[in-house]
């Protein structure tokens, strides 16, 4: 019974430490730009929308657009056109490239006429890259946008619950016009990212929120022993573990159904997959402990023949 006692212990007390985490989020962006707010001298045209939004996170090495900075040909051409592909394909890749950003999204469009909202769900943001950008035009428009430079999802070392900001407009600095046009010359010599809240044809007013409301998070370590299996189960001679993710895998450790401990087994690997020989074992049902470095573990019954 102190056997048994024990080994129930074993299997439901883990160790707490501290994990690289991963935090899933859900993003709505809602529109309020309209015809009574953001019309002064420049009618709403009909075929007024937002083009596609576009959504990275990175760290606070990278600075994809500012305030009073200059315009990048990618930021350049989603603020004129709504085109992401030199966005994608050269800042974001560059930033990719030298490990300072982790994943491009691109969450679609909004037309005016079809609805109020863009909604982009399951958004995995790891603590490595805690900053968030956002970008997407105002069309047709010269070189307006809306935007959001490094928001930072953390606060204080946790992952913020619920976020909202309000967004305002700003002008690339690229093209002239002062209307819902796209038809007009370049700026020579190309001026500064400016807000232009307030100028015509817009008021103070906000022109769109957008909102991160936190869904999990999971720490690294977790997710992959979380995922780790056994197989084949049952087994004869060999089983591997494998799992989504590395398993920095300290120790196994195989017991009886009794608790009674069989076998130790270091590894000295940090592996999506590791092999184990069991062929020296009596045939019957064991349990079977992973043990992590950072100190989590994982229980799981397997028969051997």
């Amino acid at each position: 019974m102190k056997k048994i006692t024990l080994f129930l212990t074993l299997v439901f007390c883990y160790s707490v430490s501290i994990a690289q985490t991963t935090a899933t989020y859900n993003i709505q962006f809602t529109n309020h730009w309209n015809a009574t707010d953001h019309n002064s001298g420049s009618a709403l045209p009909g075929n007024a929308h937002w083009s596609d939004l576009v959504i990275t996170n990175h760290n606070n090495n990278v600075t994809f657009f500012e305030m009073n900075g200059t315009a990048s040909p990618g930021v350049e051409l989603i603020a004129e056109l709504g085109s992401v592909s030199t966005f994608q394909n050269n800042d974001y890749q560059n930033a990719f490239n030298a490990n300072n950003a982790q994943q491009f999204v691109n969450a679609g469009s909004l037309f005016l006429s079809s609805g109020t909202e863009i909604t982009y769900n399951g958004l995995q943001v790891s603590e490595d890259f805690p900053y968030v950008t956002v970008l997407s035009m105002i069309a047709p428009s010269p070189d307006w946008f809306v935007g959001l430079d490094g928001l930072n999802l953390r606060n204080g070392g946790n992952w913020q619950n619920s976020i909202t900001i309000d967004l305002f407009p700003y002008d690339a600095g690229t093209e002239e016009g002062t209307g819902y046009s796209i038809s007009n010359s370049a700026t020579s010599p190309q001026e500064t990212i400016q807000s232009i809240q307030g100028v015509a044809p817009f008021n103070n007013e906000k022109v769109a929120t957008i909102t991160f409301t936190l869904q999990s998070v999971l720490s690294t370590n977790e997710e992959s022993i979380a995922s780790a299996t056994l197989s084949p189960n049952p087994v004869k001679d060999y089983f591997s573990i494998n799992s989504s993710s590395n398993l920095d895998l300290k120790n196994v450790e195989i017991y009886t159904i009794l608790g009674s401990l069989k076998r130790q087994i270091p590894v000295n690997t940090n592996s999506k997959n590791v092999r184990f020989n069991v062929s020296n074992l009596n045939s019957g049902i064991y349990l079977v402990k992973l043990n992590t470095v950072e100190g989590k573990s994982k229980i799981q019954k397997i028969v051997v023949k």
